[in-house]
């Protein structure tokens, strides 16, 4: 009986996954470099998290050009370049939208190339 015990609650612990949201898991995947202080201020008054793949952006100018494209934008609050996970992450103020053209331009006006835009909903 005390086995069979044990392996139920092993079997169940296994098997039951928890369920994270998918702003959670995001945040999982994303290094503390990627959500600055600005950042995470900003998601926690309601603003939309936006990730993007991004293709040719090698340096520390690479980063800060697409960074100051992007803060330069009204409807966007804080962003950030990972050049190790070739992202470009950026918070959308609280209602603000931008749209997924919208942001492939401002990259390819930057001089690089998006390679996929992820939205993570948030709670």
């Amino acid at each position: 009986m005390f086995i069979r015990n044990i392996t139920l609650a092993i079997a169940l612990a296994v098997s039951v996954p928890v369920m994270a949201s998918p702003l959670a898991l995001a945040q999982e995947e994303l290094s503390s470099a990627q959500i600055t202080p600005a950042m995470q201020t900003a998601l926690d008054e309601g603003g939309s998290l936006v990730i993007v793949d991004v293709l040719g952006a090698v340096c520390d100018f690479c980063a800060l050009a697409m960074t100051r494209t992007f803060e330069r934008r009204s409807e966007v609050a804080a962003a950030t370049v990972d050049l190790d996970a070739k992202t470009l992450t950026f918070v959308l103020r609280q209602g603000a939208q931008m749209e997924d053209a919208t942001i492939s331009d401002l990259i390819r006006r930057s001089g690089y190339q998006e390679n996929g835009i992820r939205r993570p909903e948030t709670l």
